[in-house]
This record gives structure tokens, sequence and C-alpha cells, in this order.
């Protein structure tokens, strides 16, 4: 039997949704307190219990539990906090830097043209105060959390025995909300790097030629670790679905973003697109073939590559295709009778170009072919391996003069270790690196802009834009999506 003050304070917790009916009970289910009617129409098959049991409960375990939060999850916390810090700090950098490239640039031109550079360095400050601002914000966006959860937990913790029974529950509710928000901020679900691109010093175009200021953001929408096998092919289809192919299993799957798989193909294969009428164009490297398949599975055509064995394949603007073909001989170590090439077709089959030699004719252009992808400029981009442990991005023009040779410049890594290329709709290029385990973003000429994620124990792998969507599937078999902001 309750007390007469326990009584009393029970009458002043009423049900609102039952006519102010007196509450006797807590559901466990759905940690809400409940009245009689509650119990016998919508928390029926819940769990619950009364309301003198469940504080005789709580009065006993949420001190632990207070004390618990502030001992593990709290430095967890602050550290996160710590490199929000690093992040602001980092913008700052960025900003002080960008404007030193400005300004060294300045010192080249007339005095009638400073106003211009000024511009310039307006623009980058704005759009770097931007930047800082995302950081700043979801930095005290945590720090108001923890403040409130110390005082929360600390005031639980002390004064347990004196709370109203009713604000010992509503306290809790409050606390176990705010830390699975304070839980849910993470320095790397966020990106924003602006970066100034210097241009060729040319006076009668000198606005256009100073440079652009790109800001891109990236920030992690979706995290799927479902899988243990490594994802060796995903494309995006649309902003909420990406077809993928993990590990040994080469079955495509479809893949929305909520982690769910929607659809599973029957044929097994190498890699896959979806072209622009919706047919799926498959490769297999075993039976050295090209499928084209209708929506509902059906076969349209088969193109027979041999003796070459197609790996990867990637779709053009015009929805041509470009495909990285391969012998049978040793991976790196290429004989006079080796052929390594990067083919240019249309779905019916029709070889468009072949990309295998330099300018000489002789002197071949790749060591082994991994991935490609065509920029907007029409350049050809070509992950090219060249030991397992190492590798380089070689840029072609259309008609297959090398651009340029990226090899890791200004990286610290020793080794560049590409896995896959893709391109944005503002011509950048974007590579995965296995030895960094990084994802970096390059200007269409080839110079480094910056790195829009690294990670510590995870290997992005290969990666697929749709919009203002970004798919990476990881060698370590998880799927992430970003909001990618250009």
């Amino acid at each position: 039997m309750a007390t007469s003050s326990e009584a009393f304070q029970f009458a002043l917790r009423t049900c609102e949704n039952h006519d102010q009916k007196e509450i006797i009970g807590y559901c466990k289910t759905c940690q809400e307190k409940i009245c009689s009617s509650c119990i016998k129409e919508e928390h029926a098959t819940h769990d619950w219990e009364t309301i003198t049991d469940i504080l005789r409960e709580k009065k006993r375990s949420l001190p632990k539990e207070c004390k618990q939060i502030r001992t593990t999850q709290f430095p967890g916390l602050r550290k996160e906090l710590r490199r929000f810090d690093v992040k602001i700090e980092e913008a700052n950098i960025r900003f002080e830097q960008n404007e030193a490239t400005l300004n060294g640039s300045r010192q080249r031109y007339i005095r009638k043209i400073n106003r211009l550079f000024d511009d310039k360095i307006n623009e980058c400050r704005q759009s770097s105060d931007a930047e800082t601002q995302i950081y700043q914000g979801k930095r005290d966006g945590l720090k108001q959390k923890v403040e409130f959860l110390d005082e929360m937990t600390t005031y639980i913790d002390w004064d347990i025995d004196t709370l109203p029974d009713h604000d010992i529950l509503d306290k809790e509710k409050k606390m176990r909300e705010e830390l699975e928000k304070a839980l849910s901020y993470h320095t790397d679900k966020y990106t924003c790097t602006t970066v100034f691109i210097p241009g060729l010093i040319d006076v009668s175009v000198l606005n256009n030629m100073i440079g652009e200021i790109h800001s891109v953001s990236v920030e992690e929408k979706l995290n799927i670790e479902r899988y243990s096998q490594p994802i060796v092919s995903i494309n995006s289809i649309s902003d909420a679905k990406a077809w993928m192919i993990k590990g040994r299993d080469t079955t495509p799957k479809l893949l929305n973003n909520h982690g769910e798989e929607l659809k599973c193909m029957k044929t097994k294969c190498t890699d896959l697109i979806i072209s622009r009428s919706g047919d799926f164009v498959l490769t297999s490297k075993n039976k050295c073939t090209i499928s084209v398949f209708s929506e509902d599975e059906n076969e349209i055509r088969t193109i027979d590559t041999k003796p070459l064995q197609p790996t990867q394949i990637s779709k053009t603007d015009n929805d041509d295709i470009l495909l990285t073909l391969v012998d049978d001989g040793d991976a790196y170590n290429l004989k006079p009778t080796s052929r390594r090439i990067v083919q240019r077709m249309t779905l019916t089959g029709k070889v468009l170009h072949t990309y295998e030699f330099r300018e000489d004719g002789k002197t071949t252009l790749f060591i082994r072919p991994l991935t490609t992808a065509e920029n907007k400029n029409t350049n050809i981009c070509v992950v090219n391996k060249l030991s397992k442990n190492s590798g380089e991005l070689v840029v072609l023009h259309r008609d297959g003069r090398i651009k340029f040779t990226y090899n890791g410049d200004g990286l610290k890594s020793t080794d560049f270790n590409p896995a896959d290329v893709e391109c944005d709709s503002k011509c950048h290029v974007l590579v995965t690196e296995f030895n960094s385990r990084s994802i970096y973003m390059l200007c269409s000429d080839g110079m480094y802009l910056c790195r829009l994620r690294q990670y510590n124990n995870l290997r992005p792998y290969v990666i697929s834009l749709h919009d203002d969507n970004f798919w990476c599937g990881f060698y370590d078999g998880k799927v992430k999506m970003f909001k990618y902001s250009n």
C-alpha cells in the first residue's frame, strides 16, 4: 500500500489520454507512465510494472548507472569535443594557407588587379566561416548535451532519495534521450573543406584565371555493417538505392538507404552497370564475356572478349561503356605479348577506341588497369596497379594522349595504392587509396585538393556518386552513404 504522501503525488499525476485517470503503472516497453485504461488498451501486450515497484528498482539502479555513464561515456564524448576543436583549427589553418596562396600570386600582378584578389580572399573567408560554423555548431550542440548530462547524472546520483517519484521517471527519460543524442555526435561524420585553386596569370581573363573557390562537404548519413566480405562493386541508381557485389558472393544485390536488400539478381558477375534505358550490363572475368540483360533479367546479347578478361566496367555520359581488359598472364610482370588495355565500346559491342600504348605506339600505358571513370570534360581516368601494394592514376585525353599521371604527390604515404576512381559534376576526381585508408579529391588537372575521408581501421574500396549522394563500399564489408555537397 502506498503511503499518504505517495498517494498524494500519484493524484497529481494523471493520464492525458484517458480523462485524467490516475497513473498507476509504468510501461517498460514504451518507457511511459500509464493508467488502468492504458494497460487494457494500447499497452495490453507490453511489459509493465506498478509505479511503486518501478520506483523501488530505479532508486536502487539509477545512481550506479549515472556513475557508469560519467565513467564510460564521458571520456569518449569529451574526446569528440577535442576532435571538433581540431576540425575548427584545421579549417582556420586551411583559410590561412589559401590566403597565403592568393597573396603570393598577388605579388606577380600589377596594382590595378589587387581588388580582384581581395574579392577572392573575401569569398574564401566567407566559405571558411561557413565551414567553421558547421563544426562550431556541432561542437556547441555536443558541449551543451555533455554539460546537461553531467549536471543531470550528478543531480540524480546525489538526490535520488529526495526527488518526487514521478520526477525520477521524467528525469531518467530525459537523461536517456539526451545521452542518445550526445552519442550520435562524431567528427568523422562531418567533412567540410575549402580549397583555393590558383589559375594561370592572364590579365585579359584575370578574373577567371586567378582560380576558383571550391567548398566540398561530406556528411555520413548511412552506415551498414551487415557484411563481412569486401564490397567489390557499387553502383548507385538513385538517391536511395544502389546495386552492390560483395566478395566471393558475386550475385548483385539492390540495397536501399536503410540498409535493406530489396532484390537479388540470379546471374553472377564480376562487375555491372545500369544503362540509361534500365538494361543491366554485366562482366564475367571467368567466362570472358559482357552480357546485356533487360530489367526482368532476360538476356539481350552476349559480347565475347576472349582471350582477354573483362574486370571492371563503367558508363560514359553518352551511354557508351569503358572496360578494363587483361590477359591471364602474370599480374604485374609483363611479357612482350602481354595485353593490358582500356576499351571504349557501345552497348552493342562495337569497339570505338582501344587505349593500350603511349604516343610512340610501343610503350604500354598500363601494367594492370583496375577501374575507370570518364570525367565531364571527357578525360578518361584509369587506376593502374603497378604492384600488389602500389599504383597510379593515369588520366588520358579522349584521343589517348596522357594528360597527367598522379602517384600520390603531396601525400605522406610512401606507396600510393589507389583502388577506385569517380568524377563529380565539377570535374573533381575522387580516388580511394588503400595504404592511407582514405578518399582523396584532385582537381581536373591532377592537383591534390583535400582528403575527404580517412579511417583508422576501415579501407575504402569502391565508390559511386548519384546527385548529392555518395556511396562507398569498404574492403572490410561495410557500406556507407554520404551527403555530398560540392
